[in-house]
């Protein structure tokens, strides 16, 4: 199976619809950032991230 990424937060995962914000997910995405600390991270601060997880860099609708 492969991995989705959310249409609005950019979050990774196996899902149709994201576990964060419940949005449809798509399998068209790329480059990938991984945040541990959101707290600590500049580029989380940067790209909106407040969550730790794994977010897609790029996200199309397909």
């Amino acid at each position: 199976m492969a991995e989705r990424a959310c249409l609005r937060c950019n979050y990774v995962s196996y899902d149709k619809t994201c576990p964060l914000c419940g949005t449809e997910t798509t399998s068209d995405w790329t480059g990938l950032i991984v945040v541990v600390d959101p707290d600590e991270s500049q580029l989380a601060q940067e790209l909106n991230i407040n969550t730790p997880g794994r977010y897609a860099l790029k996200v199309r609708k397909k």
